[in-house]
């Protein structure tokens, strides 16, 4: 994969363009707006609320595959200021807050750079897709969390291989393949985690526009074609414990 490419893709995403590119730049400026955006832009964040140990004091949190590190500011933002954000990347994106202390890895074939048991929190957001041999991330996740730990990991659903050609999961070249939650567990009590949570995440916030989508599509360049596969979902996560 062309590391530099890809992270330049991340980058178009996060600048946004048509009505997001205007959303954007006005929501950036106001912190409420800014939750909002975040919460519109990032589906992962809305389920962080639910991993038990978020709002622990001394905190150390570790994004794997952390691009822009959105979840991070998210988190340091409106969830836990006082934590300690760690991320590592194929390559640092230019957009990563100056609070996350970043280490370059590539966790299908390197370990990661951290001591057994140094963090309270592993994350990893639409990165296991990418991945042939996704049981790496799983088990290098469990060896850096502290007994105890929560690792939380989200991806695309099988239902994105359904939707439309602009959200459809094989419209990113580099999507190696979807998952289910039958896939999530077997994969957590494999490699010797405890499942807290399984579930679906969706985006109830666009569903008010489901009648209107198709003049949304013709007036904007931002394309909202996903908003019907937002009833059954097209994003799936976990919450996991490590012993």
């Amino acid at each position: 994969m062309n590391k530099r490419g890809y992270q330049k893709y991340l980058e178009e995403i996060y600048d946004g363009y048509g009505i997001k590119g205007l959303f954007t730049k006005i929501a950036r400026k106001h912190k409420k707006l800014f939750k909002l955006y975040l919460r519109l832009t990032n589906i992962s964040v809305k389920k962080l609320t639910a991993i038990d140990n978020i709002n622990e004091d001394n905190l150390k949190v570790l994004d794997i595959g952390c691009g822009t590190g959105s979840t991070l500011l998210y988190i340091h933002e409106f969830i836990n200021k006082n934590a300690k954000f760690y991320g590592v990347d194929l390559e640092k994106n230019q957009y990563l807050p100056d609070f996350v202390k970043f280490e370059i890895c590539d966790i299908e074939n390197q370990n990661l750079p951290f001591e057994d048991e140094s963090f309270d929190i592993v994350l990893s957001n639409f990165v296991i897709e990418h991945l042939r041999k996704p049981e790496r991330l799983f088990e290098e996740a469990k060896r850096v969390l502290k007994k105890g730990g929560s690792f939380y990991c989200s991806t695309e659903y099988y239902v994105s291989l359904f939707t439309p050609d602009y959200w459809n999961f094989f419209s990113d070249p580099t999507h190696i393949r979807p998952w289910t939650k039958r896939g999530f567990y077997a994969l957590a009590k494999i490699t010797g985690f405890e499942v807290c949570r399984i579930g679906v995440i969706r985006w109830w916030e666009f569903l008010p526009l489901l009648p209107f989508f198709p003049f949304l599509n013709l007036v904007s360049k931002s394309n909202f074609s996903f908003i019907p596969y937002e009833i059954p979902g097209r994003t799936v996560y976990i919450i996991a414990r490590k012993p």
